[in-house]
């Protein structure tokens, strides 16, 4: 097998143009992100930038990409408190390892006035964890935890809802988050069975 012309890629390069990144996106915003920038900050030349990311939409969508973790399959604890418990803990352990709760709390704050930019939020980041929650939502829902006539989507909102606001109200602070799993309970009198 032979091997395509030119150097081969830099995994130290994406790491500091994907860091810079999302540095700039914590520090300013989207709208103030330019290539220029990423450069200047990752130490990379524009080129090695030009030739992985052709435009700055591009980019941000690695960047965001690259905070997001491929949850497997919800754990099945055999409770909707137990499983979203689990899955929470996985959500907060790689947000610690990542410093994704302030760039997250950054982008929410502008995505809703930047219809690509919610697109790539979207997509990338909530979607993916929305479809855990669902799983977890529609687990309950077969065990007789919860209604089986609610709605998984409006479900999913109410349970994950509350963690998201205070993330947002601390800036992005994970303390001020507290134990997700602590607050599910108190969700949970509003979805149970009549």
């Amino acid at each position: 097998m032979t091997r395509a012309p030119g150097r081969p890629r830099s995994a130290e390069a994406d790491e500091a143009i994907l860091r810079a990144t999302l540095d700039l996106l914590t520090a300013d915003g989207y709208a103030a992100l330019t290539m220029e920038r990423v450069r200047e900050r990752s130490g990379v030349g524009k080129a090695t930038i030009y030739r992985r990311y052709k435009s700055k939409e591009e980019l941000v969508a690695a960047a965001i990409t690259h905070l997001n973790v491929d949850f497997p399959e919800p754990p099945d604890t055999g409770s909707l408190v137990g499983d979203f418990a689990a899955t929470a803990q996985t959500v907060l352990a790689d947000a610690e390892r990542t410093g994704f709760a302030p760039t997250v709390a950054r982008l929410l704050s502008e995505v809703a006035g930047d219809p690509v930019m919610h697109e790539l939020f979207t997509t990338n980041l909530v979607e993916p964890r929305r479809r855990v929650i669902g799983t977890i939502v529609e687990r309950a829902k077969a065990r007789g935890e919860i209604r089986a006539d609610i709605d998984t989507g409006l479900a999913v909102d109410m349970i994950i809802g509350p963690v998201i606001y205070r993330l947002l109200l601390s800036g992005g602070d994970l303390s001020a988050v507290g134990n997700p799993a602590e607050i599910l309970p108190q969700v949970l009198a509003g979805l149970s069975p009549r």
